[in-house]
């Protein structure tokens, strides 16, 4: 082994070193709850935890829960929201729809198709003018003229 100083070790390497450091290092619920456990089972036994201590902590992870919980429930109500929209918006292609361009101007156009992109819902004219779904003012059937 080597010796610097007085201090003998070995050498570390960077890559090992860097592989410790760089780990996923959030803590879930698991790991706080793993966590009260060890500090429950090694206190010392003449001076344990106090009790006020233990709720406190018992608080915190019943938040984290609540706020996993809710993240989770977000992300199923946005989810549920996009393919709503999503599926409202197919059913104006083909359609003439009235929106409100850049100037402040009423345009209308023919719906050829839809574009989704990050989630957002793009209207695709026959004219190839993108309008976001939520710009749409009116809509209507196109007018056919029969000769």
């Amino acid at each position: 082994m080597a010796s610097i100083n007085g201090v003998t070790g070995g050498w570390t390497n960077y890559e090992e070193t860097t592989q410790k450091t760089t780990g996923d290092s959030s803590l879930d619920k698991e790991d706080f709850l793993k966590l009260l456990v060890a500090q429950l089972t090694h206190q010392d036994p003449t001076n344990p935890m106090q009790d006020t201590e233990f709720v406190s902590q018992l608080a915190t992870y019943s938040g984290l829960e609540q706020q996993i919980n809710m993240n989770k429930n977000l992300e199923t109500l946005i989810a549920s929201q996009n393919a709503n929209t999503a599926a409202s918006a197919m059913s104006l292609i083909g359609s003439v729809v009235g929106f409100t361009n850049e100037e402040g101007l009423l345009q209308t156009g023919q719906v050829a198709f839809l574009d989704i992109v990050g989630g957002e819902v793009n209207l695709v004219l026959t004219d190839n003018t993108y309008v976001p779904y939520s710009y749409v003012e009116q809509v209507g059937y196109p007018i056919t003229s029969s000769e």
